[in-house]
Order: structure tokens, then C-alpha cells, then sequence
């Protein structure tokens, strides 16, 4: 882009000192698209993380989904680190916007009704705040999950999913313990670390695996030269995406029968932590 110094006035220059201002002033901006329909159209923007500059092309935000009653106050945030625009849905008949998630930065509000058939000016209201003074913490994410307690059934030669179920440390939630996934809510690269107890007979294996989306990324086999608990364990340096990727914990034993996990909590657990976004 051609540079020159910015003169606010209503002169000739106008245009000019348009161009040069845009890059702030128009920065994520959002409007309704040249033909209005259910998505919503936000200009080029850009963010600096760190040392990092990032560019971002414009984007077409939705459709969005119009209630069937009501109202609701739909908001549209974009990632503090790629600056993809999402929508986060609102609640039916509620004049409070949704909550800005966790990772996000806030661009626009958009109010849809039954009728909506278009998103055009009128509807949305612009809110970006792309400079937040409260910093992320360096490592806003720790967990520490164990059985608490309670031994597992692990039955023979079959890859079984490990069922921690009591968080020792679990900022934001990180570990949803209903799902048993560790699934954290900002992106940036995880150590992991994974520890099993397995009560086994000797000559036997077992092994303890770290599984991203479905996928194996680390396994450790232990075979047992005596009869009783032997510990597997495995670690890993995991990149997550911060919305829909997650973390699972499988264990498996070639005994004849069904063995245990061992469920005291310093036996068998697995702790994970933030170390860069």
C-alpha cells in the first residue's frame, strides 16, 4: 500500500487519507455482504501476537440461524491468534450477549428475530476490541487427573479407553470429565504425560498410549517379569488447535484375563500443561 501522512480534512486528500487509515480504522470490520443474505461480511484484518504479525484475508462469517421465536443476540469473536471469525450463539429472549470465549476476541453483535431472512446493517452492531491490556497468562492451562481411587477393569488384548475421573488440577475445564477428553479451549503446543499401574502376571505386557483425535502419537510397552503391578508410561509434546481437537488415554495387557488399572491416585494419572501458544 502507498503511504503518505495522514491529514484529517474534508479536502481533496480525503480519499487518500482514507487509504492510509483503513489498515486501522477498518481493521475486522464488520458489515452486511454487497447482497445481503444470513452471513455476515468482515474485512481484512491483522493481529500482533508477540513478535508474530499476522494478515488476515476477509472472511464470510455463517449463515447464522434465525430463531423460530423469540429473539437472540448472536455474537461474532475471531481467534486472538489466526483471527478465524466464528459465531457464538446467543440465548433465546436473553439482552445479554453471549459470553467472549476463552482465546477470543470480540468483533460484532448481530440480532436476529423469526423473520430474518437477510443480515443487513441494521442488525449488527460493531464491538471489536482487538487490543486487550489483560494479557494471557504464560501457561493458563494445568491439569491433573486421576482414578481417584477406584481400579478399572482392563480386560485382555484389547485396546480400552482409561476412565480418569477426578481432577486434582483442571483450569478452565481443560479435561472434560464427562467426555474423559482432555480438550483445551486455546491452541498452543501441550506436554503431556501419561501413568498407568497395571496389575498383571508375569511374562506378560502391557502398555499405556496417548491418542490425539483418534490417533495414536505415543505408546510404551512394559513387559512384567513378576506377578503384580507394573507401571507403563508415556509423554508427549501435543500442538492443539484450542476448539475441536482432544486428548485420550488407552491402556492394554496381553494377560489371559481381566487385569486392573490401579486406581490410587499416585499410581495412575496424567498431567498436562500449556508450555507456548
Amino acid at each position: 500500500m502507498t503511504v503518505q501522512a495522514f491529514n484529517p480534512s474534508d479536502l481533496s486528500q480525503s480519499a487518500a487519507n482514507w487509504a492510509v487509515s483503513q489498515r486501522i480504522v477498518g481493521n475486522f470490520a464488520p458489515h452486511a455482504q454487497l447482497v445481503p443474505n444470513l452471513t455476515l461480511a468482515l474485512d481484512p484484518g491483522n493481529l500482533l501476537n508477540g513478535t508474530t504479525l499476522t494478515e488476515v484475508n476477509a472472511q464470510s462469517v455463517g449463515p447464522f440461524a434465525p430463531p423460530t421465536s423469540g429473539f437472540r443476540i448472536d455474537r461474532v469473536v475471531v481467534d486472538r491468534n489466526t483471527g478465524a471469525a466464528a459465531i457464538v450463539p446467543g440465548t433465546a429472549n436473553s439482552l445479554t450477549p453471549p459470553a467472549i470465549p476463552v482465546g477470543k476476541l470480540p468483533v460484532a453483535r448481530v440480532m436476529l428475530l423469526p423473520t430474518t431472512d437477510a443480515i443487513g446493517n441494521d442488525l449488527i452492531v460493531d464491538e471489536r476490541a482487538l487490543v486487550d491490556s489483560n494479557t494471557q497468562p504464560v501457561n493458563p492451562i494445568k491439569c491433573m487427573i486421576t482414578l481417584n481411587g477406584t481400579n478399572q477393569v482392563l480386560p485382555p488384548n484389547v485396546y480400552s479407553k482409561v476412565s480418569f475421573a477426578n481432577a486434582v488440577i483442571n483450569t478452565q475445564s481443560a479435561y472434560d470429565l464427562s467426555t474423559q477428553q482432555f480438550k483445551p479451549a486455546i491452541a498452543g503446543v501441550y506436554s503431556i504425560f501419561c501413568q498407568l499401574g497395571i496389575d498383571c502376571n508375569s511374562g506378560r505386557s502391557i502398555g499405556c498410549v496417548i491418542r490425539k483425535n483418534g490417533s495414536p502419537i505415543a505408546t510404551f510397552f512394559n513387559s512384567t517379569s513378576v506377578t503384580g503391578s507394573t507401571f507403563a508410561n508415556t509423554s508427549a509434546l501435543v500442538t492443539m488447535n484450542g476448539t475441536d481437537e482432544y486428548v485420550e488415554f488407552y491402556a492394554f495387557s496381553t494377560n489371559a484375563a481381566n487385569v486392573n488399572i490401579v486406581g490410587t491416585s499416585h499410581i495412575s494419572f496424567f498431567s498436562a500443561n500449556l508450555l507456548s501458544v
